[in-house]
């Protein structure tokens, strides 16, 4: 028994419109993947990015650390080698300042303290140690005279002594004074000494 024309369109219809639909989800689950694998493409892009940032960012912190490491190891060896030498020379400048050969460096640093208070009278304090005498006070007036034109008055303080070698002077009234004893010097010089001991240490490494 045939199918009546009727009951073969809506099957015909029915059949035309599965395929329709059929393609359209088709079409439409193609474009959710097509927009799901974009995405995931550009989350994995993100994340590679971001992951290369923050690589980035661990390297620069590794480099600055260890940067930070050298530079601290530098100065702790360079600290070292700077309280090594000034072991040294403390011991060099003990011996020289007992040493005859001492008097002239202490008249030059009693005229260079003269010039640097500025007075025209002046007491010259000493450590109990130390040979500083009347005729030591008049070549250093002589010799700041002669290379400066200032002239002063100096004569030694028996009542204040001063530690360590060189010398200081002191206004007559004690309210002025200037250091020019040989700590305070190694003080003044301690930038340049430290200097020095680096660019030696930068030497013997290279």
């Amino acid at each position: 028994m045939s199918e009546s024309p009727i009951y073969e369109g809506i099957l015909q219809t029915a059949r035309s419109e599965a395929d329709r639909l059929l393609s359209k989800a088709r079409k439409e689950a193609d474009e959710i993947l097509e927009e799901a694998r974009h995405k995931a493409e550009k989350a994995c892009e993100e994340e590679r990015r971001n992951t290369s940032i923050r690589l980035d960012a661990i390297r620069t912190r590794e480099e600055n650390a260890e940067r930070s490491y050298e530079r601290a190891r530098e100065l702790k060896s360079n600290d070292a080698a700077y309280e090594a030498v000034m072991a040294r020379v403390d011991v060099l400048f003990d011996d020289f300042f007992r040493s005859p050969g001492a008097r002239d460096v202490i008249v030059r640093w009693i005229a260079e303290a003269a010039y640097g208070l500025g007075l025209s009278e002046a007491k010259v304090q000493h450590d109990v140690r130390q040979v500083v005498d009347r005729k030591m006070l008049d070549e250093a007036a002589e010799l700041l005279e002669k290379s400066t034109g200032m002239r002063v008055a100096l004569q030694l303080d028996d009542e204040h002594h001063v530690k360590g070698w060189g010398v200081q002077l002191a206004s007559l009234d004690d309210k002025v004074y200037y250091n020019n004893q040989l700590d305070v010097r190694m003080r003044r010089m301690a930038k340049d000494i430290k200097k020095i001991i680096q660019e030696s240490t930068c030497k013997a490494e290279s």
